[in-house]
């Protein structure tokens, strides 16, 4: 199965030029190759610590540009040593979740050929994943940047907890097929709700397997949303 390929990427950094940074590596592509987008400069903070503020930026790959091909991915894929990652991750994340008081039934972890998958038991749950998975995916984040201070262990991680993800997929899919059906029926444009990086991610991937169907993002920051209509024919 091919491996499908990131056209945006939301990401954020102490300044502009980190967020770049960090952007293009996880890309895999230069800066000639990307539109960029400042969500938000962030700011300094008092004595450069408190009320400090993330950079923000939105980098979208050109449509003439295309990702490394597979035989250099399988290659970097190699590279990764996917036994001591696991190991960090976990020992990362019972550090982190230990410091805020919450207790872990379980942590499952394993890996595919890019990606490690965490699957998290807790009766803290709702506390664990936050506010619309804001806990969950800010989680997400931190043990993915400490993973990439080794390129060793530099593999994507993805973190569940008590199946949060899984639902949150059950009910994009649910809200996805009702858009299609509106957009059917009318021939106008759908706009959903504003939601995560990860959301509109996966919203655009099964909304362009179902086929038929146009998807764009609008909006900066939190107002980001997706969009969706009816696919142009061809002549």
């Amino acid at each position: 199965m091919e491996k499908e390929i990131i056209k945006e990427l939301e990401i954020s950094g102490k300044n502009i030029e980190e967020a770049i940074e960090t952007g293009l590596k996880q890309l895999n592509c230069s800066k000639e190759d990307v539109e960029l987008k400042v969500l938000d400069e962030g700011t300094k903070g008092l004595f450069g610590l408190m009320g400090a503020k993330p950079a923000r930026v939105l980098l979208t790959i050109k449509d003439k540009v295309k990702s490394k091909n597979s035989e250099e991915n399988k290659k970097e894929n190699k590279e990764i040593d996917f036994e001591l990652a696991c190991k960090n991750v976990k020992e990362y994340l019972e550090r982190i979740i230990s410091l805020m008081n919450i207790n872990i039934n379980d942590i499952k972890i394993s890996h595919n050929e890019d990606t490690i998958n965490v699957e998290i038991s807790t009766d803290s749950g709702n506390l664990l994943i936050g506010r619309a998975g804001q806990c969950i995916n800010a989680l997400e984040y931190v043990v993915q940047l400490m993973l990439n201070t080794n390129s060793k262990t530099r593999a994507k991680v993805g973190i569940d907890i008590e199946n949060y993800r899984q639902k949150q997929e059950e009910r994009l899919k649910a809200i996805a097929n009702k858009a299609i059906e509106y957009v059917k029926r009318t021939k106008k444009i759908y706009r959903f709700e504003p939601m995560s990086a990860k959301e509109r991610k996966f919203l655009h991937i099964y909304l362009k397997n179902i086929g038929g169907f146009d998807t764009f993002s609008e909006g900066e920051g939190l107002k980001r949303k997706v969009g969706v209509k009816l696919a142009v024919e061809k002549k």
